[in-house]
């Protein structure tokens, strides 16, 4: 048994295959659409959803796990015999989810150590920090040295990530309808990040998607000459052809970076960014485990 036990939730993006070989414990957020309610990752897959938006127009709507969800997976981590527990989540900024997960600190029994953790992300940086906690902790390392290693990835991480249009951020009130129709009409990329507390902001005003990716990987080689070597994750929503363009965009650059994996966007942040959205994430390559070299067998989307 691993000396401590890894959690997170479905916005981390880990597929249920991965997360079973890495003996992660994932607690689903919720879709709402069409009077249905949606396990995410579970009942519904990112294609799944994408059919159902442009089928219909709507915009899903997305709820985080209540505390009694969360208390059912640790106690069920307690029944195993652990006591100790990193709860990795959703930026606080983005959801409520992570409160649901503290809440329920107080209820756990006396001798339990749960450590509750904001990742500040999402997607894929969210869960690339719930993998490397995970490899820590089926290396024998201690609950601590996890928290500091994600500590550090945190802090020398970047996510960015190109919608092809602001529809869904628009009917989600993340963007304005005269933002949505003016680069509509003038054919103009937002580059949009994440800040140091996980919220987002529009990092760039690109004309076109090819100026949008060629300003991404410029940042990235700019990040791999500021603190060394990089490894990265592509992501896309059914857009892989037009995320590669970010591959060769980097290579092009001569950057020291590396390419884990490419990923699909799952289903909570898709609601929001919608079909045909590109990204890429990456990390100082120093704080990469080599265990995790081969997870693109699991993360490749297969669409």
């Amino acid at each position: 048994m691993n000396s401590f036990a890894v959690v997170t939730d479905s916005a981390s993006d880990i597929p249920l295959e991965l997360a079973q070989r890495l003996n992660i414990r994932i607690v689903p957020l919720h879709v709402l659409f069409q009077g249905k309610d949606y396990r995410d990752g579970v009942d519904i897959s990112t294609p799944e959803l994408l059919r159902l938006m442009d089928g219909s127009g709507a915009l899903p709507q997305t709820s985080q796990p209540t505390p009694g969800d969360f208390l059912a997976v640790y106690q069920e981590l307690i029944d195993e015999g652990y006591t100790q527990i990193l709860s990795i989540h959703l930026a606080r900024a983005l959801s409520a989810t992570i409160e649901s997960a503290r809440t329920i600190a107080s209820q756990l029994p006396e001798g339990v150590r749960l450590e509750v953790v904001d990742s500040r992300h999402a997607t894929v940086g969210e869960g690339a920090m719930v993998l490397e906690a995970a490899v820590i902790a089926q290396k024998g390392g201690t609950i601590d040295e996890a928290i500091e290693h994600i500590s550090q990835m945190r802090a020398g991480f970047a996510l960015h990530f190109v919608p092809d249009t602001l529809e869904n951020l628009v009917k989600g009130g993340r963007a304005t309808k005269a933002q949505g129709f003016v680069t509509s009409l003038l054919n103009i990329k937002l580059v949009i990040g994440l800040l140091e507390d996980g919220s987002i902001e529009v990092e760039h005003k690109a004309k076109g998607v090819k100026n949008a990716i060629s300003f991404m990987a410029k940042h990235v080689a700019a990040l791999a000459q500021e603190k060394g070597p990089m490894v990265y994750y592509l992501l896309h929503t059914n857009a892989a052809e037009k995320a590669s363009k970010i591959r060769e965009a980097l290579e092009k650059t001569g950057a020291s970076v590396r390419m884990i994996t490419e990923a699909t966007i799952g289903p909570v942040i898709a609601t929001h960014v919608g079909n045909g959205a590109i990204g890429i994430f990456c990390y100082p390559e120093a704080l990469h485990a080599p265990e995790l070299d081969g997870i693109a067998e699991y993360l490749t989307p297969q669409f």
